[in-house]
C-alpha cells in the first residue's frame, strides 16, 4: 500500500491517519534526489584527487577483468615448479575430501 507522508525532523507524519497493527514496522521511503544534501557518488566527502584516483583504479580493474582470455596454444608451457604446486593442491583437496572437510 502506498501512503503519503511528510518528513519532519526525523519523524514521518502520515497525511491521512492510519491505524497500524504494530508500533514498529519497516518501510520503504522514496526521497527526491534534490532533497539530499550529499550526493550518492561521494557520501564520505572525499577530495576530488582521491575520487579521481579511485576512478582510475576502477577503470584499470575493469580493463583487466574484461580483457579477452588468450587462446590455449599461445600460453607458455607450465614449469616443473608450477606442475609440482598443482599436484600439491590436488593432493590437499583429495585429503580434505577424505576427511569430510570443505575443499
Amino acid at each position: 500500500m502506498q501512503v503519503e507522508a511528510i518528513y519532519d525532523r526525523g519523524t514521518l507524519e502520515f497525511v491521512h491517519p492510519l491505524q497500524l497493527k504494530h508500533d514498529r514496522l519497516r518501510l520503504v521511503v522514496e526521497v527526491p534526489d534534490e532533497e539530499l544534501l550529499t550526493t550518492a557518488s561521494n557520501p564520505y566527502n572525499l577530495a576530488p584527487e582521491v575520487l579521481a584516483q579511485a576512478q582510475a583504479m576502477l577503470e584499470k580493474f575493469d580493463a583487466i577483468r574484461n580483457a579477452p582470455v588468450p587462446p590455449d596454444d599461445t600460453l607458455p608451457e607450465l614449469s616443473a615448479k608450477q606442475l609440482e604446486r598443482i599436484e600439491a593442491f590436488e593432493l590437499r583437496a583429495q585429503y580434505r575430501r577424505e576427511q569430510g572437510r570443505p575443499v
